[in-house]
């Protein structure tokens, strides 16, 4: 008796549909490590995920959207760990050290997310104003440190000290752990966290 050969069931149409757009991400992540972001185009995506640029534009209006994409799934992850940040009652300088490491380590295993959003960042106001308006966001997470302000130009000060420190991370974290600047690493963080703390301190 012949071997009964096992059915494959057919995708849906959503099913395709997900399925062709995690391609094309999946393609476009490894494209702009490979040639950079503003190297590479929607039909070297289209082609690498094997599909047409037609139906690129289906699914995106251009790759900045893909870059767009990239920091939608980040920003949850950074949002709960800044939130961890600031669950700290009465921080310590060690704590907020411990703290840094910790997020370094997300850094590294997304290197290549950063690196395209930096890129992207010089060439594509679609991708420069969601970043601001993601650190927008984290900063106004940060409930108990917002909480302890007096009034609202307090907590409006206080945001602001938040989102400049963001900045701040944001800045030495890529040139120190996508760039590859990180023989001073152990001091950048312990200066980090020196400013960190007194922003976490904080009151109005």
């Amino acid at each position: 008796m012949a071997p009964r050969t096992a059915v494959v069931p057919k995708m849906t149409r959503v099913e395709q549909k997900r399925a062709t757009r995690e391609a094309l991400i999946e393609s476009a992540r490894a494209l702009f490590v490979e040639s950079g972001y503003t190297s590479t185009t929607a039909e070297a995506i289209a082609k690498a995920a094997g599909v047409s640029r037609a139906t690129f534009y289906l699914h995106f209006r251009s790759k900045a959207e893909i870059v767009q994409w990239h920091m939608s799934a980040l920003e949850q992850p950074i949002r709960d760990a800044y939130r961890r940040l600031d669950a700290f009652e009465d921080p310590s300088l060690g704590d907020v050290t411990a703290w840094l490491n910790e997020h370094a380590l997300f850094w590294r295993a997304h290197r290549a997310e950063f690196a395209s959003m930096e890129q992207a960042l010089s060439h594509e106001p679609l991708v420069s104003d969601e970043w601001f308006a993601m650190l927008r966001r984290v900063a106004s997470g940060m409930d108990n440190l917002l909480g302890r302000q007096s009034d609202d130009d307090a907590r409006l000060r206080a945001r602001l000290h938040v989102t400049s420190m963001l900045m701040s991370t944001d800045r030495n974290f890529h040139f120190a752990l996508v760039q590859g600047h990180d023989e001073n690493f152990e001091r950048l963080v312990s200066v980090l966290a020196e400013q960190w703390l007194f922003c976490l301190h904080r009151t109005g």
